[in-house]
């Protein structure tokens, strides 16, 4: 298939209501390339003074354009259902055509690829934030569940709490010896002041004798 039959292709697909996803799927083509594709036809439809839209399509693509326009006013979906009485899984399907069509087409994969596994996605993500978690930080956990490295690391772990508990029960022990040691000086002091007092009474007294 030549590069301008593939084109036709798609436009006679878009014409036919097709979604961004199943002419994705049938022509082999990235969300990108088939922007282009269409955009050029719409702005050759629009010079000749025609419709890219067959007439019998005309009220579905209006409710697409009106949907669209409310998403570029930051409608949400619920105020799209409710302003355009729409079921919601036609509200979901304009809404990613709405982020293909403003070049956003990783979010429009990624959503269709976890859409089911949303919120657990949205939970890791907001774990990693809060970790505050790099790149390299993530590709590292994850290359060691891959090799089967995480009972390592949990024993890894599990053998420097034990290091750090034993550590801290040293310095404990360490405090309180250096608290007797502390304790014994106080009273070798106090007994070596009691001396001298002693001896000091000693020399007044021999002194005196004399």
């Amino acid at each position: 298939m030549t590069r301008i039959e593939k084109e036709e292709c798609v436009i006679r697909l878009y014409k036919e209501n097709k979604s961004t996803r199943e002419i994705a799927k049938l022509m082999h083509i990235s969300f990108r390339d088939m922007g282009v594709v269409i955009k050029k036809a719409k702005l050759k439809a629009a010079v000749e003074g025609g419709k890219l839209e067959e007439e019998d399509d005309v009220k579905s693509k209006s409710i697409t354009t009106q949907a669209i326009k409310l998403f570029s006013e930051l409608k949400t979906l619920v105020e799209v259902a409710i302003a355009l009485d729409l079921p919601v899984d036609r509200v979901k399907a304009i809404y990613q055509e709405y982020w293909e069509l403003g070049g956003m087409y990783r979010l429009a994969q990624i959503y269709e690829e976890a859409k089911y596994d949303l919120h657990d996605l949205l939970r890791l993500h907001r774990i990693v934030k809060d970790l505050r978690m790099e790149k390299q930080d993530i590709i590292n956990v994850l290359e060691f569940v891959k090799y089967n490295q995480s009972r390592t690391l949990q024993w890894k772990a599990a053998y420097l709490r034990y290091q750090i508990n034993k550590l801290e029960e040293e310095k404990t022990e360490a405090m309180e010896h250096l608290f007797k040691l502390k304790r014994m000086i106080l009273e070798l002091e106090e007994t070596l002041a009691q001396k001298r007092k002693e001896m000091a009474l000693v020399v007044t007294g021999a002194r005196v004798s004399r």
